[in-house]
């Protein structure tokens, strides 16, 4: 049970650096949707599963791209968030 916890709180850490950039972008400049929010976010905290900490960007980014979005970095920081044209969303 120990592990399984350590487990989950490495997984919530490197969820909630991946999706710190993104919800600043967000609160400067709005969600998407609701809908696209929540589902990127759903895909991050599974991508964030059995990832070292190191893998926080990529994590965001994966989770964006299989959304059916593209993030635009500069640095650390989300620039902008651009649907991928002639992708279905889910």
């Amino acid at each position: 049970m120990r592990l399984d916890l350590v487990a989950f709180h490495e997984q919530a850490r490197l969820y909630d650096a991946a999706l710190a950039p993104l919800h600043r972008h967000w609160a400067r400049r709005g969600g998407t949707s609701v809908g696209s929010v929540t589902r990127i976010c759903d895909l991050a905290f599974a991508r964030a599963a059995d990832r070292p900490f190191s893998d926080w960007k990529a994590v965001a980014s994966e989770a964006a791209c299989e959304a059916g979005y593209g993030i635009l970095w500069d640095g650390d920081e989300v620039t902008a968030i651009q649907t991928h044209p002639g992708r279905l969303l889910s």
